[in-house]
């Protein structure tokens, strides 16, 4: 009996030895000489040529100093592509659709401060970042719609940009133009 139980305890082990050769342990992943994913170097913009962009600004959403976080991911995008040497309105067009909650950071200074319950103490916090970004080819588009709900004028709105019967409807026709819709 004791050699019966002896043959089955390393019959047991044999067949668990087989088993194991199969499954690759998490040690040997790891020592693999394999380069992790995360340490290979970014991937890079591939097409430089023929973007077209629109992107809806449509949250209240800020960082500390009031600056709108989709407006600052517009700044980050057109950088990437100056960084790259693409030219705008040449190799790229990026188009903004100010909406919703969105739509007061089109607001002049003077506006802003009339018209938003906490303004900023020195006008419309985002004023300097979007005329950086309309120097750089960036074209800007207000809501109608959020205007009149919102108790905007024309007058209230920064100069440069136009004013779209309906942000939304801009939205649909830019996409069917050829324009990618992004949301950051």
């Amino acid at each position: 009996m004791n050699r019966t139980l002896g043959f089955l305890a390393i019959a047991a082990l044999g067949m668990i030895g087989l088993l194991l050769q199969g499954v690759p342990s998490a040690a040997y992943a790891q020592t693999s000489g394999a380069i992790a994913e995360n340490a290979k170097p970014p991937l890079q913009i591939v097409n430089r040529t023929g973007i077209k962009v629109v992107v809806q600004v449509n949250s209240l959403d800020t960082v500390p100093n009031g600056i709108a976080k989709q407006v600052l991911a517009v700044k980050n995008l057109h950088d990437q592509y100056a960084a790259l040497g693409m030219k705008p309105g040449k190799d790229y067009e990026i188009v903004v659709v100010f909406r919703g909650d969105g739509a007061r950071f089109l607001l002049t200074d003077e506006a802003y401060d009339a018209k938003v319950k906490q303004p900023h103490p020195k006008g419309n916090p985002n004023r300097t970042l979007i005329d950086a970004l309309r120097q750089g080819g960036v074209k800007m588009y207000e809501c109608g719609v959020a205007m009149r709900k919102l108790g905007y004028e024309p007058k209230d709105i920064l100069p440069f940009s136009r004013i779209v019967v309906s942000g939304m409807g801009a939205l649909v026709d830019f996409e069917k133009s050829g324009y990618l819709p992004i949301t950051p």
